[in-house]
């Protein structure tokens, strides 16, 4: 096939892959994933028409002759050529332009900039060179790339870095549900040392030109390559070459082009080892006594999964000890290892990876990845079914909000939102879906089998994937029992509305613009803990108004509440959450919207917002919020005092100054609740203990203020109260005491709870801990 030839099959392939992009989520608009595609289709089009154009010019010549200019001039030709061919790329997307929303044009031409246009150029001076230096150019082209991508997969399994660089297709940022992605300084600095060392093959091969024959071997051009490199002026080029080359390689840590294990120890500072654990940690996050909870709360758990395993943990042979990494953010996170508020474990090198603010919620479930090593398939040490992966996780967790995961299951099926589950049991179908979605319904199910059939058979299933030869069932009838178990499963209506909040966020793939529109709702965040109110609703209006998400809506609600801008909350709630068919799905918004409410002294209906939220009972966080504001309202007295509680921006000592300046000690129950919530976020917990058992919250008649009826404003916080504040503040107590190992007396608080709130979550929670004061109890000392 002639170059004219192959230069028009490029042009078709490169407009035909371009026109598929256009009819796939995250690829159809300009953008890094976009980029990547046509990057990895470029190289192998440019090294391919560069090695055709040059091995033409350079075959004819003779042994005896010394290659000309026209090599020169096919492969500078070639160069054009190449270059020209992502114009057409381009102009598809660009055009494209009109019928998808490009939220970031500007950004999207810097990535195909910095990724396949650097790449077929790199492609292209890497095709000269093969062309020039081996007989078999072509398979030798191939052979780098591949080398390269195998030191890819290498750095990626050996080390903890789930990211990477590389010279063909710039820049993986790993397989996490991180959508944040913008051009930061390591892609710029990698792609200007692609474009020097792509300068350095050029000219390699024109020393090659000049100092051997068509005829000879290729190891014969290298030798001579070799020699010609320290001769004269050359010398001093290869020594600039070598020496960048070197400290690429010995600062590529600090550079961001890597991060192996020993750097990230460094960047972190700490370790503390305990009999089954080295945790590596940074003294930002805890000091010596806190570390020791921190150890003993990872073997906890490890005694909790082995149990589920029924085998004592014993270690692969060559990681006797489980690495675990605490970040002190997951924007540290993020830049030493690659995956920022996605936790990951590696079953192979048995390490975990988690953020300070994320341990408790997550150390468990990546604890099971590295457990379930040895049950998975070599190598990877786990299962190729992402779904089995992460539901066994779930499973043995069994921890999402406030209910388990088989009723929030049974709910996402009556309520029409659950997908068909087989899907996610396949390689490739756990991340078609939101996060939570696939967590919760692989979890359940996994559980359902687990519960059913034994966990011998969930172990013997994890590493070969064979359902029907392990269960005499085919995947799809364990489907139709689980379903029918599910079916048994009790539904009420805040299950529901619990349901609208949690599992209706689309997956990345379904998401306008979601890369540019995620780092700009990032940095708007920030502006937002800077007090930066302004400018980050300026941010937020701009990603609302581009996509209509509710990241971009809650931003722009709690900047504009921040900025006292009470109008603009209940004008969303009047024309955008009334007016939406699944209006549950904003319940979170409703208690900041509330607060603009109160502010502006519509008392009934701030109160029946937080009452809704409250019903639905989507986490403690939002229930126990919207309690003490539904009970703050109530004192007419000091009502405006506790609105200015609820919204400050003020550190927890101004705040508890707050409460100090306007109320006199013990006057009100709810001062002293809020100010113990304050403390024992502080770690005074002899003060939390004895604040806590001062007062209690007795169980009255709750019923519902009537829908239209203004509540009673002459009752108390202590006259009418809710049970499950009773609950709170008696796990409040019984983790106080828990921490300052009066064991049995918090074991008492936390069973005492149950007399308030006592669904299967709360059991399990209590269990839990209970679980856990009896082991601290026996072990604590042990482990430290």
């Amino acid at each position: 096939m002639g170059p004219l030839l192959k230069f028009r099959t490029s042009a078709i392939l490169y407009l035909v892959v371009s026109l598929v992009c256009t009819q796939l989520p995250l690829l159809n608009y300009l953008g890094y994933e976009f980029s990547v595609v046509i990057a990895l289709l470029g190289t192998f089009v440019a090294g391919f028409l560069t090695i055709t154009s040059v091995r033409q010019s350079y075959t004819l010549i003779t042994n005896s002759q010394q290659p000309t200019a026209a090599v020169l001039s096919s492969f500078k030709q070639s160069l054009l050529l190449n270059l020209s061919l992502l114009i057409i790329p381009l102009a598809v997307m660009l055009t494209n332009a009109f019928f998808v929303k490009n939220c970031s044009l500007l950004e999207g031409f810097v990535f195909f900039l910095l990724i396949p246009v650097v790449s077929v150029v790199f492609s292209w001076a890497l095709g000269f060179f093969c062309a020039v230096h081996y007989g078999w150019a072509k398979t030798a082209f191939v052979a780098i790339v591949l080398i390269t991508f195998a030191e890819v997969l290498a750095v990626g399994y050996f080390t903890p870095a789930i990211f990477s660089y590389n010279f063909f297709y710039g820049y993986f940022p790993g397989l996490t549900y991180d959508e944040v992605l913008g051009i930061g300084r390591p892609l710029v600095l990698f792609r200007i040392l692609t474009l020097i060392l792509a300068a350095a093959l050029v000219w390699m091969t024109t020393l090659i030109l000049a100092n051997t024959s068509v005829g000879n071997t290729s190891w014969k051009k290298g030798a001579a390559l070799l020699n010609a490199m320290i001769q004269g002026k050359s010398v001093f080029v290869t020594a600039g070459i070598a020496t960048l080359v070197i400290l690429t390689w010995w600062f590529r840590g600090e550079l961001g082009f890597d991060s192996s294990s020993r750097y990230i120890r460094k960047q972190l500072g700490e370790r503390l080892a305990t009999e089954h654990f080295i945790i590596f940690y940074s003294k930002e996050s805890y000091d010596e006594d806190e570390m020791q909870w921190i150890a003993a709360e990872h073997e906890f758990r490890l005694k909790q999964i082995s149990d589920a395993f029924v085998l004592p943990f014993k270690g692969e042979p060559k990681a006797q000890k489980i690495e675990s990494y605490i970040y002190p953010s997951s924007e540290i996170k993020q830049r030493l290892m690659g995956a920022g508020n996605t936790n990951i474990a590696k079953p192979w090198s048995g390490q975990i990876h988690i953020t300070k603010q994320s341990l408790d919620a997550t150390l468990k479930h990546e604890l099971v990845h590295v457990l379930a090593a040895p049950f998975g398939l070599p190598i990877i040490k786990a299962s190729v079914s992402t779904g089995l992966v992460e539901g066994l996780a779930e499973a043995i967790d069994w921890r999402f909000g406030n209910r388990t995961l088989h009723q929030y299951a049974a709910a996402m099926h009556k309520a029409g939102v659950a997908p068909e589950i087989r899907g996610l049991m396949l390689f490739t179908g756990f991340a078609s879906q939101s996060s939570s979605i696939s967590y919760v319904l692989a979890g359940s199910f996994c559980r359902y089998l687990i519960d059913t059939y034994g966990m011998r058979k969930m172990m013997l299933l994890y590493r070969t994937n064979e359902y029907e030869a392990l269960y005499h069932k085919s995947l799809d009838a364990l489907i139709t029992d689980w379903k029918g178990f599910l079916e048994g499963i009790p539904v009420a209506e805040n299950d529901f509305a619990a349901v609208d909040v949690l599992f209706r966020r689309p997956p990345i793939f379904k998401k306008v613009c979601a890369r540019v529109v995620a780092a700009r709702n990032a940095e708007a965040r920030k502006l937002l803990a800077e007090k930066n109110y302004a400018d980050a609703q300026t941010l937020f209006v701009k990603s609302y108004a581009e996509t209509k998400s509710y990241e971009s809506l809650n931003g722009m609600l709690t900047s504009s509440l921040r900025l006292r801008q009470y109008d603009a909350l209940t004008a969303a709630l009047d024309t955008i959450i009334s007016n939406d068919r699944k209006p549950n799905q904003f319940l979170p918004l409703f208690l900041i919207i509330g607060d603009a409410l109160w502010g502006k002294g519509k008392l009934n209906e701030a109160h029946r917002l937080y009452a809704r939220v409250g019903d639905a009972n989507i986490s403690d966080g939002l229930t126990e919020a919207a309690l003490l504001r539904t009970h703050a309202l109530r004192d007419s007295t000091k009502r405006q005092t506790f609105l200015k509680y609820f919204l400050s921006d003020m550190g927890d000592s101004l705040r508890l100054a707050l409460l100090d300046s306007a109320f006199t000690p013990h006057e009100h129950r709810l001062t002293e609740y809020l100010k113990t919530r304050t403390i024992q976020r502080q770690n005074r917990h002899s003060e939390v203990v004895q604040t806590l058992r001062s007062f209690k919250i007795v169980r009255m008649d709750s019923r519902r203020v009537p829908t239209g009826r203004v509540f009673d404003e002459s009752s108390t916080f202590g006259e009418s109260t809710d049970a499950t504040l009773e609950a709170f503040r008696l796990k409040m107590l019984g983790y106080s005491l828990f921490r300052l190992k009066e064991f049995e007396d918090a074991k008492g608080a936390f069973w005492q709870s149950l007399n308030f709130v006592a669904t299967d979550v709360a059991k399990n929670e209590v269990n839990d801990w209970v679980e856990r004061c009896e082991w601290m109890e026996s072990n604590l000392k042990r482990v430290n």
